[in-house]
């Protein structure tokens, strides 16, 4: 399975992103801090510094460099995060998954935060967005992709009522 999703991505047009979860294990730092390659945490100010242990990192990633292999023998089955594609930035993706870490909820207003890095989160939270939820999360992304249950590469483009607007 792991050899399938590293085939899926290393042929995918334009760059690859990942959003990996800390608080899985730490290897997952372990590896960003090794590898060289651009990450950052979707955190910022002092609660970036007090949860840097547990935060979820988005890493841009090559297709032929050593850490996208890494993480898919590593981390692939294990809920480590979710990979995205998108023409943006790495800058403008940072700021548009910072919009989506906390959540309201409806019945008490209360303020909660959304692990939507979690792929067994988001495999079950994007099948069910409404037309603006989805226009709202496919903004600066062209798909998202998490491993399935089975181990399985699970593939979520943007819908066609989430088309990107014109310049």
């Amino acid at each position: 399975m792991e050899a399938k999703a590293l085939e899926a991505f290393r042929a995918l047009p334009g760059p690859v992103y990942a959003v990996l979860d800390a608080a899985r294990d730490p290897r997952v730092l372990s590896l960003l801090k090794r590898a060289g390659a651009p990450y950052r945490s979707l955190y910022e100010g002092p609660e970036a510094e007090e949860l840097a242990s547990v935060a979820p990192y988005l890493v841009e990633l090559t297709k032929e460099e050593a850490l996208l292999e890494r993480l898919i023998g590593t981390g692939w089955g294990r809920s480590w995060g979710i990979f995205l594609t998108g023409a943006s930035p790495f800058d403008a993706v940072r700021r548009h998954l910072r919009r989506f870490l906390k959540v309201q909820e409806e019945s008490t207003g209360k303020r909660l935060y959304f692990r939507f890095y979690d792929p067994r989160v988001l495999r079950t939270f994007l099948p069910t967005c409404t037309p603006q939820q989805q226009a709202e999360l496919y903004a600066e992304v062209d798909c998202f992709f998490t491993e399935a249950e089975d181990g399985g590469l699970l593939r979520f483009a943007r819908p066609p009522s989430a088309s990107r607007a014109a310049p």
